[in-house]
């Protein structure tokens, strides 16, 4: 489902994640949209690349809650900060609880919906 308007965005990721959906995920994405992956910063840039970290990350996190805390809006453009609590288990059986802050930036799409060009979980 695409965002409606850039704050959808953080929802429609939580979303994603407690549904186990990684394509819902990168649906949201522009084609040459850019995932900071955490905790090493590394920039995944295209679906591909990102399509690759998702299935990373969705074969660990199993649930998500993300809360917007501001949009800025100019134009065609948005920034958008959350906090996030992820969690899940890892390949050894070990608990996953990880929280943070993060960053979305988002275009308008000509048909009126909003992708993701940079997605930074880290830089809020």
């Amino acid at each position: 489902m695409p965002a409606q308007r850039p704050e959808d965005i953080p929802g429609l990721i939580a979303a994603a994640f407690n549904a186990n959906d990684a394509q819902a995920m990168l649906d949201l994405f522009e084609p040459d949209g850019i995932l900071v992956t955490p905790p090493d910063g590394t920039h995944e840039v295209g679906l591909e690349a990102v399509a690759a970290s998702l299935k990373k990350m969705f074969g660990v996190i199993t649930g998500a809650d993300i809360t917007v805390t501001s949009v800025l809006r100019s134009g065609g453009i948005a920034m958008t900060h959350a906090d996030w609590h992820l969690v899940g288990t890892d390949e050894t059986g070990t608990p996953v609880d990880l929280r943070g802050k993060g960053t979305v930036v988002s275009r308008e799409q000509p048909d009126g919906t909003w992708r993701i060009l940079f997605d930074d979980p880290v830089g809020a």
